[in-house]
């Protein structure tokens, strides 16, 4: 299954479908890049949704990471990752 097909809802661009969209994605596998988020969840800027969930109570975290195009070409982008009280 493609994964773009194990997220519902990919066509609707509201911010509070992209925010539902980036907070189940990061419960379910706890961090995401930039551009892995606008890859899988069409979400066109996740900064934006990231401070909207923060500010909603949820703890996201931000740190810079190099990823490869695959052209080879390496880039800065973000990483989000979800921080839980989880024991």
């Amino acid at each position: 299954m493609n994964q773009l097909n194990t997220h519902p809802n990919l066509n609707d661009n509201s911010a509070k479908a992209q925010r539902v969209r980036l907070l189940a994605y990061l419960k379910a596998h706890g961090s995401i890049t930039t551009t892995h988020a606008r890859e899988v969840l069409n979400i066109y800027d996740p900064r934006v949704r990231k401070h909207e969930l923060v500010r909603e109570g949820h703890n996201i975290q931000m740190s810079w990471v190099t990823a490869v195009t695959a052209q080879g070409y390496p880039h800065r982008v973000g990483l989000y990752t979800l921080i839980t009280n989880d024991c």
